[in-house]
């Protein structure tokens, strides 16, 4: 049996990648063989998949296309009428987030929508790998599954890297960490305000720690480097851009609390992985962050900057409270294990006739 992946790009660390190496890594267990094919592969992972133009369009298989915005991945599924097919659903972005920050985003996701009804229809089966996703499509008349992403714990196996540990530690106070894309959708400048009433009104022992890549959304990156200077937190904010993950493991490990502010997800694994690490987790209530969250942090309503800050040096100063989170982040991440997914992939594709 054979069982193979579409997917626009195969990056490392990003969410939508790892699950489809996880899916990969199942379908192998499970006996099929199976391939990743993408439009662009990250250096690190090569030999993980294979340019997509090398599969046929008479392909007669499974094939599974992981979709999140318009490309040529589109109509090569469309083709591919030999095989029987199941989209994934990872949501689009608004197309709004990107305008004057990147036209070509814009178009994709433009593309995307225009795209979507049409893939559902030509689809034997749909995933969603949300609630909120599910959604989506529930919205335009089509029906998923469910299979959220999974969070593969064996990928933190190795050493921090001592160097950010050392950094980390020596700083000592109360760390802010915010991973992910810089991209607009994210609403990082919230996370920087709320650090300026935090850093300059509250707690000047503190720091903020923002990782993630700008690749495409450079004018928004400039624009909160732009707002770090103008706030005087230059010496207070890290921008470090893509990390392995030794480095954001050190990074994870030894932070006081993560915040993200985003208001369009899809999933958002980094909620997760932070409770992973015992990192109490603070988040707007937007998209499928509730759902993500369930319970295990704290969500946020009105982005009140001056009252997250003083949060913030709740969830620092008050160690019953800081508790009380982790433990309960660690009961949500419980439920998302290997284990857990690989017996969902099972019930998902024994129905499809797969295994």
């Amino acid at each position: 049996m054979e069982i193979h992946q579409l997917v626009h790009t195969l990056s490392y660390g990003d969410a939508v990648s790892g699950e489809v190496l996880t899916l990969k890594r199942c379908f192998q267990e499970m006996g099929a063989r199976s391939e990743v094919y993408a439009i662009n592969i990250h250096p690190r992972l090569q030999g993980q998949a294979r340019d997509w133009r090398e599969l046929k369009s008479d392909f007669s298989g499974k094939l599974i296309l992981h979709f999140s915005l318009g490309s040529p991945l589109s109509q090569f599924y469309l083709e591919s009428r030999r095989a029987k097919r199941i989209m994934v659903y990872h949501n689009l972005t608004g197309a709004e987030w990107f305008r004057g920050i990147n036209p070509r985003i814009v178009a994709d996701i433009e593309s995307g929508r225009k795209e979507l009804p049409k893939l559902c229809a030509a689809s034997d089966q749909l995933i969603a790998d949300s609630k909120f996703n599910a959604s989506e499509l529930k919205a335009i008349g089509f029906e998923a599954h469910i299979l959220e992403l999974p969070v593969d714990f064996a990928r933190w196996e190795m050493k921090s890297n001592a160097g950010i540990e050392a950094l980390v530690k020596s700083e000592g106070g109360l760390q802010v960490l915010h991973t992910g894309r810089l991209a607009p959708n994210k609403c990082i400048e919230d996370v920087i305000k709320t650090f300026y009433f935090l850093h300059h009104k509250i707690e000047s022992h503190s720091r903020l720690w923002l990782v993630g890549i700008d690749i495409d959304t450079e004018l928004y990156s400039f624009s909160l480097k732009r707002m770090v200077d103008e706030l005087g937190l230059s010496d207070a904010v890290n921008f470090v851009g893509c990390l392995d993950d030794s480095e954001l493991k050190a990074l994870y490990q030894n932070c006081t609390v993560y915040m993200g502010m985003s208001e369009h997800e899809g999933f958002c694994v980094p909620l997760i992985e932070a409770m992973y690490f015992g990192l109490p987790v603070v988040a707007y209530a937007s998209s499928a962050v509730p759902y993500t969250m369930d319970r295990a942090g704290v969500l946020v309503y009105e982005k009140r900057h001056p009252q997250m800050a003083e949060l913030l040096f709740k969830i620092y100063h008050d160690q019953s409270f800081r508790t009380r989170l982790i433990q309960a982040g660690h009961e949500r991440v419980s439920a998302l294990s290997y284990d857990k997914f690989r017996a969902r992939v099972g019930e998902l594709f024994s129905n499809l006739d797969i295994s």
